[in-house]
């Protein structure tokens, strides 16, 4: 085979190679994507509309799924007829245990677990409630059943070791909550929810109302994971009913973004992108720069996601379109690996080039040798072995061998005239 042959081969070769990679190795990121997120009143709902106008500038369609919340999300991100990529959780509903090929990409605000009470249902207590155990005989709504409320609450209750099916407590949503907290059905409600969220906007403008504070707080985060201690100061959260009004401290819980474990790495650029735009700000809760955070996670970080937050974005996608970016980055992962194996290769190229050349002069030596042998012995047809040296000729002038190898040819094919002069 020619060299010109060899090269052309190999070409054909290395370009179905970097083909087959790119198509089942290092695929192009989906042209659609599905956020499983919340109902439409919840922050959760809000952000996936928000994380969607971001995501689609890009070229990327995405469809923002309503949901019942933090548990359903997961069973259907883990359902793979349901087709979700993405979804929003709240820390510490579950774990890699109950989910293992879940990866948490990053946490994007606090959603603080607030007890917003009645102040008349607790005057027999003679001071304000402060602690599960003060709440434990009273009538409260823990949040509805699938809910990251209710599932929150209950861990939380088990370390007083007080089960949620006790008679006094009630898994209404958060507005019959409310409405419940109102009418006096019951004195407490709890709410693991955002600050910005209408509802805490609604209590905290009652002046009716008052939220408690846990002098236990930070027994909680070594006991539940993805949770944290935030305190929120006097008069922070509405000015004009003091709300507070006092010091506080609440366990919080974490809304993260949550993907199964083979999410592309360019939607996971963009997820976190887009994040970090919307969400980095200050805010009343937590200084700027405190989101998106690889802190306080229910499931094992991304990969992607943690080198993008503590990076920035790669070169490419810092400096070329999405769509480019995307391109060069996959080529990119294709071809340095591949040069890394072929550079070696090439490089014994040549040695395999010479060696099937000289392969090809010594079967014509061998053969010569052959006749060589026969001629010594004697008793040889004289037409017989002239055939012969002249089909060693044809052969011989007919080899595709290098130009370089030219004296080679002509060195052969004297051999072989010496061995016809020899028999005249």
């Amino acid at each position: 085979m020619t060299p010109k042959k060899v090269i052309l081969i190999s070409s054909i070769v290395l370009v179905v190679l970097i083909y087959v990679v790119l198509q089942y190795i290092v695929p192009a990121p989906p042209k659609k994507i599905v956020i499983a997120t919340g109902g439409k009143s919840g922050q959760y709902y809000r952000l996936g509309q928000d994380l969607k106008s971001s995501i689609e500038k890009n070229g990327i369609q995405v469809e923002v799924l309503e949901t019942k919340g933090s548990v359903e999300n997961l069973k259907l991100l883990n359902t793979k007829d349901a087709h979700v990529d993405i979804a929003l959780v709240q820390s510490g509903t579950a774990t890699n245990k109950e989910f293992p090929e879940v990866e948490s990409l990053a946490g994007v605000f606090y959603e603080p677990l607030w007890v917003v009470y009645d102040p008349k249902s607790f005057l027999g207590l003679g001071r304000q409630p402060d602690k599960i155990s003060d709440l434990i005989n009273k009538n409260i709504s823990i949040g509805a059943l699938g809910s990251g409320t209710y599932q929150l609450v209950e861990q939380m209750f088990l370390q007083d070791h007080v089960s949620v099916d006790r008679p006094n407590f009630y898994a209404f949503n958060y507005e019959d909550s409310l409405k419940k907290l109102k009418d006096h059905s019951v004195d407490a409600i709890f709410l693991s929810i955002n600050h910005r969220a209408d509802i805490m906007q609604r209590i905290l403008k009652d002046p009716e109302l008052k939220i408690m504070s846990f002098t236990q707080a930070y027994g909680y985060p070594p006991r539940i994971r993805g949770i944290s201690v935030i305190q929120i100061h006097r008069g922070v959260l509405n000015i004009t009913t003091d709300s507070p009004d006092r010091d506080i401290l609440l366990p919080a819980a974490t809304a993260e973004i949550v993907a199964l474990n083979d999410l592309h790495p360019a939607i996971t650029s963009l997820i976190i992108d887009a994040a970090d735009d919307m969400l980095s700000g200050a805010d009343i809760l937590n200084p700027e720069k405190t989101f998106p955070s690889p802190n306080h996670l229910s499931f094992e970080p991304n990969d992607d996601a943690q080198k993008y937050m503590r990076d920035g974005p790669s070169f490419l996608h810092r400096y070329l379109p999405f769509w480019v970016a995307v391109w060069a980055d996959r080529l990119l992962r294709v071809i340095i690996p591949l040069l890394a194996i072929l550079i070696p290769l090439f490089n014994f190229l040549p040695a395999i080039i010479v060696y099937r050349t000289k392969a090809k002069f010594a079967k014509v030596y061998k053969e010569l040798r052959e006749i060589e042998k026969t001629i010594k012995v004697g008793g040889f047809d004289k037409g017989d072995i002239n055939q012969d040296l002249d089909r060693l000729s044809e052969l011989t002038k007919s080899l595709k061998v290098p130009q370089f190898n030219s004296k080679d040819t002509y060195d052969l094919l004297a051999h072989i005239d010496d061995v016809k002069k020899r028999i005249k």
